[in-house]
């Protein structure tokens, strides 16, 4: 096994039970975007950040709620409310979207994940990636001539 699919594998945990990344709702990401910005934000804070300028206080305090039940995020009580950070990095969360992925529609074979992430990023960039790269990645996915 080459050294690059060695390092996907570890990267993606294929070789181990990971455990399944949180669902996040539309609002829950959306703050998730705000927080992992790095800023330790109160819920008047986040809420003041959100494009949804109908959304009252109560209902941002319960999704933070929702967040840190879901150990996404972290909070530190001062004085009358609380402050709140990311928990989890967005890296995290990507790093296990990907490894479900990689589970349900790879059947543990990498090389269609990433030939599919190859095409996303020649059809969402107008950079190429570099040869060195394609040709390690090209080198992971069988040659359908063979």
């Amino acid at each position: 096994m080459n050294t690059f699919k060695k390092s996907i594998d570890r990267l993606l945990g294929h070789h181990r039970q990971r455990s399944p990344a949180p669902t996040l709702g539309g609002r829950e990401l959306e703050v998730m975007k705000i927080l992992w910005r790095g800023e330790v934000l109160s819920a008047q804070q986040v809420l003041q950040e959100i494009t949804d300028n109908s959304l009252s206080l109560s209902t941002m305090q319960s999704t933070l709620e929702r967040l840190h039940r879901k150990e996404l995020i972290s909070r530190e009580k001062t004085g009358r409310f609380y402050l709140y950070r990311a928990a989890v990095s967005r890296n995290t969360i990507i790093t296990q979207l990907l490894g479900e992925i990689a589970d349900q529609l790879g059947d543990g074979d990498l090389a269609p994940m990433i030939s599919g992430f190859m095409s996303f990023i020649d059809q969402e960039t107008s950079e190429p990636l570099p040869a060195d790269l394609r040709n390690e990645i090209q080198g992971l996915t069988p040659n359908p001539d063979e």
